[in-house]
Protein backbone atom coordinates (compact mmCIF):
# COMPACT_ATOMS: atom_id res chain seq x y z
CA UNK A 1 0.00 0.00 0.00
CA UNK A 2 1.51 3.32 -1.12
CA UNK A 3 2.65 5.67 1.66
CA UNK A 4 1.92 9.39 1.28
CA UNK A 5 3.52 12.22 3.21
CA UNK A 6 1.31 15.30 3.47
CA UNK A 7 3.37 18.42 4.17
CA UNK A 8 1.61 21.27 6.00
CA UNK A 9 3.13 24.70 6.61
CA UNK A 10 1.39 26.59 9.42
CA UNK A 11 1.47 30.13 10.74
CA UNK A 12 -1.21 31.72 12.94
CA UNK A 13 -3.75 29.26 11.55
CA UNK A 14 -5.92 28.60 14.60
CA UNK A 15 -9.14 29.87 12.98
CA UNK A 16 -9.48 27.19 10.30
CA UNK A 17 -6.89 24.55 11.23
CA UNK A 18 -9.26 22.10 12.93
CA UNK A 19 -11.52 21.88 9.87
CA UNK A 20 -8.54 21.15 7.65
CA UNK A 21 -7.06 18.42 9.85
CA UNK A 22 -10.51 16.88 10.36
CA UNK A 23 -10.89 16.65 6.57
CA UNK A 24 -7.58 14.75 6.38
CA UNK A 25 -8.63 12.35 9.11
CA UNK A 26 -11.84 11.66 7.15
CA UNK A 27 -10.06 10.65 3.93
CA UNK A 28 -11.15 7.45 2.20
CA UNK A 29 -7.46 6.56 1.71
CA UNK A 30 -5.69 6.34 5.06
CA UNK A 31 -2.06 5.31 4.46
CA UNK A 32 -0.67 8.79 4.98
CA UNK A 33 1.27 10.80 7.52
CA UNK A 34 0.79 14.52 8.10
CA UNK A 35 4.09 16.31 8.75
CA UNK A 36 3.76 19.89 9.99
CA UNK A 37 6.26 22.67 10.45
CA UNK A 38 5.06 25.80 12.24
CA UNK A 39 6.66 29.16 11.43
CA UNK A 40 6.61 30.38 15.06
CA UNK A 41 2.90 31.15 15.30
CA UNK A 42 1.78 33.69 17.87
CA UNK A 43 -1.70 32.22 18.33
CA UNK A 44 -2.98 28.80 19.45
CA UNK A 45 -1.88 26.92 16.31
CA UNK A 46 0.81 24.76 17.93
CA UNK A 47 -1.44 23.79 20.86
CA UNK A 48 -4.13 22.67 18.40
CA UNK A 49 -1.58 20.58 16.50
CA UNK A 50 -0.33 18.96 19.72
CA UNK A 51 -3.91 18.15 20.71
CA UNK A 52 -4.42 16.31 17.40
CA UNK A 53 -1.08 14.52 17.77
CA UNK A 54 -2.12 13.21 21.19
CA UNK A 55 -5.18 11.60 19.60
CA UNK A 56 -3.46 10.52 16.36
CA UNK A 57 0.13 9.83 17.36
CA UNK A 58 0.90 7.59 14.34
CA UNK A 59 -0.71 9.94 11.79
CA UNK A 60 0.57 13.40 12.66
CA UNK A 61 4.09 14.68 13.31
CA UNK A 62 5.19 18.21 14.25
CA UNK A 63 8.70 19.40 13.45
CA UNK A 64 8.92 21.59 16.55
CA UNK A 65 12.33 23.25 16.36
CA UNK A 66 11.62 26.99 16.75
CA UNK A 67 12.97 27.64 13.24
CA UNK A 68 11.26 30.54 11.47
CA UNK A 69 11.43 29.74 7.76
CA UNK A 70 10.07 33.14 6.76
CA UNK A 71 6.98 32.50 4.63
CA UNK A 72 4.84 29.83 2.97
CA UNK A 73 7.34 29.05 0.18
CA UNK A 74 10.23 28.89 2.62
CA UNK A 75 8.25 26.80 5.09
CA UNK A 76 7.33 24.18 2.47
CA UNK A 77 10.96 24.17 1.30
CA UNK A 78 12.07 23.56 4.89
CA UNK A 79 9.64 20.66 5.14
CA UNK A 80 10.98 19.08 1.94
CA UNK A 81 14.50 19.21 3.38
CA UNK A 82 13.51 17.68 6.72
CA UNK A 83 11.57 14.55 5.83
CA UNK A 84 12.90 11.02 5.66
CA UNK A 85 12.64 8.80 2.56
CA UNK A 86 9.95 6.42 3.81
CA UNK A 87 7.29 7.66 1.41
CA UNK A 88 6.09 6.91 -2.10
CA UNK A 89 4.44 10.26 -2.83
CA UNK A 90 4.31 13.80 -1.44
CA UNK A 91 1.28 16.09 -1.17
CA UNK A 92 1.10 19.67 0.10
CA UNK A 93 -1.55 21.00 2.45
CA UNK A 94 -2.55 24.55 3.39
CA UNK A 95 -3.83 25.28 6.89
CA UNK A 96 -7.15 26.86 5.95
CA UNK A 97 -8.79 24.69 3.26
CA UNK A 98 -10.98 21.57 3.44
CA UNK A 99 -10.17 18.44 1.44
CA UNK A 100 -12.90 16.40 -0.16
CA UNK A 101 -13.23 12.90 1.28
CA UNK A 102 -11.71 11.20 -1.79
CA UNK A 103 -9.01 13.76 -2.59
CA UNK A 104 -6.08 11.45 -1.77
CA UNK A 105 -7.71 8.37 -3.30
CA UNK A 106 -8.57 10.07 -6.60
CA UNK A 107 -5.18 11.77 -6.96
CA UNK A 108 -3.31 8.58 -6.10
CA UNK A 109 -5.33 6.57 -8.64
CA UNK A 110 -4.39 9.12 -11.32
CA UNK A 111 -0.73 8.99 -10.29
CA UNK A 112 -0.60 5.19 -10.49
CA UNK A 113 -2.32 5.28 -13.90
CA UNK A 114 0.25 7.74 -15.28
CA UNK A 115 3.20 5.87 -13.75
CA UNK A 116 2.24 2.60 -15.43
CA UNK A 117 3.38 3.94 -18.80
CA UNK A 118 6.11 6.26 -17.53
CA UNK A 119 8.52 4.30 -15.37
CA UNK A 120 11.33 6.35 -13.79
CA UNK A 121 9.77 9.66 -14.92
CA UNK A 122 9.17 12.69 -12.72
CA UNK A 123 5.40 13.06 -12.39
CA UNK A 124 3.19 15.82 -10.99
CA UNK A 125 -0.57 15.35 -10.66
CA UNK A 126 -2.78 18.34 -9.89
CA UNK A 127 -6.53 18.96 -9.71
CA UNK A 128 -9.16 21.65 -9.94
CA UNK A 129 -10.46 23.47 -6.86
CA UNK A 130 -13.83 24.66 -5.63
CA UNK A 131 -13.44 28.32 -4.67
CA UNK A 132 -15.30 29.10 -1.43
CA UNK A 133 -15.61 32.02 0.99
CA UNK A 134 -14.55 31.97 4.63
CA UNK A 135 -17.79 30.16 5.55
CA UNK A 136 -17.15 27.47 2.90
CA UNK A 137 -19.96 28.80 0.69
CA UNK A 138 -19.29 28.20 -3.01
CA UNK A 139 -18.00 31.10 -5.09
CA UNK A 140 -17.13 28.93 -8.11
CA UNK A 141 -17.21 25.16 -8.69
CA UNK A 142 -14.01 25.45 -10.72
CA UNK A 143 -11.02 27.71 -10.13
CA UNK A 144 -9.88 27.00 -13.69
CA UNK A 145 -13.08 28.52 -15.01
CA UNK A 146 -13.06 31.32 -12.42
CA UNK A 147 -9.53 32.43 -13.29
CA UNK A 148 -9.72 31.53 -17.00
CA UNK A 149 -6.67 29.29 -16.74
CA UNK A 150 -5.50 27.57 -19.92
CA UNK A 151 -4.73 23.90 -19.32
CA UNK A 152 -2.59 23.68 -22.44
CA UNK A 153 -0.01 25.83 -20.61
CA UNK A 154 0.89 22.89 -18.38
CA UNK A 155 2.54 21.14 -21.33
CA UNK A 156 4.73 24.06 -22.42
CA UNK A 157 7.83 25.01 -20.44
CA UNK A 158 7.78 28.54 -21.89
CA UNK A 159 4.10 29.13 -21.06
CA UNK A 160 4.14 27.63 -17.58
CA UNK A 161 7.19 29.77 -16.81
CA UNK A 162 4.99 32.83 -17.49
CA UNK A 163 1.74 31.72 -15.89
CA UNK A 164 1.35 29.28 -13.04
CA UNK A 165 -1.79 27.16 -13.39
CA UNK A 166 -0.90 24.63 -10.69
CA UNK A 167 -1.99 25.14 -7.09
CA UNK A 168 0.31 23.60 -4.49
CA UNK A 169 -2.42 22.22 -2.25
CA UNK A 170 -3.72 20.06 -5.14
CA UNK A 171 -0.37 18.54 -6.11
CA UNK A 172 0.93 15.02 -5.70
CA UNK A 173 4.59 14.37 -6.60
CA UNK A 174 6.34 11.08 -7.09
CA UNK A 175 9.75 10.35 -5.57
CA UNK A 176 11.63 10.88 -8.85
CA UNK A 177 10.42 14.49 -8.85
CA UNK A 178 10.85 15.23 -5.14
CA UNK A 179 14.61 14.60 -5.24
CA UNK A 180 14.92 17.23 -8.00
CA UNK A 181 13.07 20.07 -6.27
CA UNK A 182 14.29 20.07 -2.67
CA UNK A 183 16.48 23.14 -3.18
CA UNK A 184 13.92 25.80 -4.07
CA UNK A 185 15.83 29.07 -4.66
CA UNK A 186 14.92 32.52 -3.35
CA UNK A 187 14.16 33.59 -6.94
CA UNK A 188 11.21 31.16 -6.99
CA UNK A 189 7.95 33.08 -6.58
CA UNK A 190 6.13 30.13 -5.00
CA UNK A 191 7.07 26.50 -4.43
CA UNK A 192 4.29 25.14 -6.66
CA UNK A 193 5.27 27.32 -9.64
CA UNK A 194 8.94 26.37 -9.32
CA UNK A 195 8.09 22.66 -9.06
CA UNK A 196 5.96 22.87 -12.23
CA UNK A 197 8.80 24.55 -14.15
CA UNK A 198 11.38 22.01 -13.00
CA UNK A 199 9.05 19.10 -13.83
CA UNK A 200 8.88 20.14 -17.48
CA UNK A 201 12.53 21.18 -17.62
CA UNK A 202 13.50 17.66 -16.49
CA UNK A 203 11.26 16.13 -19.18
CA UNK A 204 8.77 15.05 -16.54
CA UNK A 205 5.01 14.77 -16.85
CA UNK A 206 2.25 17.04 -15.55
CA UNK A 207 -1.25 15.58 -15.59
CA UNK A 208 -4.51 17.26 -14.64
CA UNK A 209 -7.32 15.51 -12.77
CA UNK A 210 -10.52 17.28 -13.79
CA UNK A 211 -12.10 17.14 -10.37
CA UNK A 212 -12.43 19.80 -7.67
CA UNK A 213 -10.87 17.91 -4.77
CA UNK A 214 -10.61 20.78 -2.33
CA UNK A 215 -12.61 23.66 -0.91
CA UNK A 216 -10.16 26.51 -1.53
CA UNK A 217 -11.05 29.00 1.17
CA UNK A 218 -10.78 32.72 0.39
CA UNK A 219 -10.43 35.06 3.35
CA UNK A 220 -8.64 38.24 4.37
CA UNK A 221 -5.43 36.46 5.35
CA UNK A 222 -4.80 34.45 2.13
CA UNK A 223 -1.15 34.48 1.04
CA UNK A 224 -2.08 34.00 -2.64
CA UNK A 225 -5.78 33.26 -3.07
CA UNK A 226 -8.04 33.19 -6.10
CA UNK A 227 -9.59 36.18 -7.89
CA UNK A 228 -12.06 36.17 -10.75
CA UNK A 229 -10.38 37.17 -14.00
CA UNK A 230 -12.38 39.55 -16.24
CA UNK A 231 -12.06 43.02 -17.80
CA UNK A 232 -12.44 44.83 -14.48
CA UNK A 233 -9.72 42.67 -12.92
CA UNK A 234 -7.15 44.03 -15.40
CA UNK A 235 -8.59 47.57 -15.44
CA UNK A 236 -8.00 47.77 -11.68
CA UNK A 237 -4.40 46.72 -12.27
CA UNK A 238 -3.62 49.38 -14.89
CA UNK A 239 -2.92 52.23 -12.42
CA UNK A 240 -0.48 49.94 -10.57
CA UNK A 241 2.12 50.01 -13.32
CA UNK A 242 5.10 49.87 -10.92
CA UNK A 243 3.61 46.80 -9.26
CA UNK A 244 3.08 45.15 -12.66
CA UNK A 245 6.68 45.85 -13.73
CA UNK A 246 7.96 44.48 -10.42
CA UNK A 247 5.91 41.31 -10.93
CA UNK A 248 7.23 40.91 -14.48
CA UNK A 249 10.79 41.19 -13.12
CA UNK A 250 10.11 38.50 -10.53
CA UNK A 251 8.74 36.15 -13.17
CA UNK A 252 11.66 36.84 -15.50
CA UNK A 253 14.28 36.24 -12.78
CA UNK A 254 12.56 32.99 -11.82
CA UNK A 255 12.65 32.06 -15.50
CA UNK A 256 16.38 32.74 -15.70
CA UNK A 257 17.15 30.93 -12.44
CA UNK A 258 15.56 27.79 -13.88
CA UNK A 259 17.83 28.20 -16.95
CA UNK A 260 14.90 28.60 -19.31
CA UNK A 261 16.29 30.58 -22.22
CA UNK A 262 14.25 33.45 -23.61
CA UNK A 263 15.00 36.97 -24.81
CA UNK A 264 13.55 39.63 -22.47
CA UNK A 265 11.74 41.38 -25.34
CA UNK A 266 10.11 38.10 -26.35
CA UNK A 267 9.26 37.47 -22.71
CA UNK A 268 7.42 40.80 -22.35
CA UNK A 269 5.60 40.29 -25.64
CA UNK A 270 4.51 36.73 -24.84
CA UNK A 271 3.44 37.61 -21.29
CA UNK A 272 1.38 40.57 -22.55
CA UNK A 273 -0.20 38.44 -25.28
CA UNK A 274 -1.13 35.81 -22.71
CA UNK A 275 -2.95 38.46 -20.63
CA UNK A 276 -4.83 39.78 -23.67
CA UNK A 277 -5.96 36.29 -24.65
CA UNK A 278 -7.12 35.55 -21.12
CA UNK A 279 -9.10 38.80 -20.99
CA UNK A 280 -10.85 38.00 -24.27
CA UNK A 281 -11.52 34.36 -23.35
Amino acid sequence: MKKIYILMATYNGEKYLREQIDSLLSQSYQNWQLIIHDDNSKDNTVNIIKEYINNNIDKIKLINDDVSAGGAKENFTYLLKNIDKNYDYIMFCDQDDVWSEKKIELTLNKMIEVEQNNANKSILIHTDLEVVNDKLETISDSMFMYQKLNLSNQYSLTKISMENIITGCTMMLNKHLVVKIKDIPREAIMHDWWIAIITLKENGIIEFLDNSTIKYRQHEFNTIGSKEVNYSYYLKKLPKIKEIISKYKQIYFQYRKANVNINIVNFIFMKSLMIVKKTLR
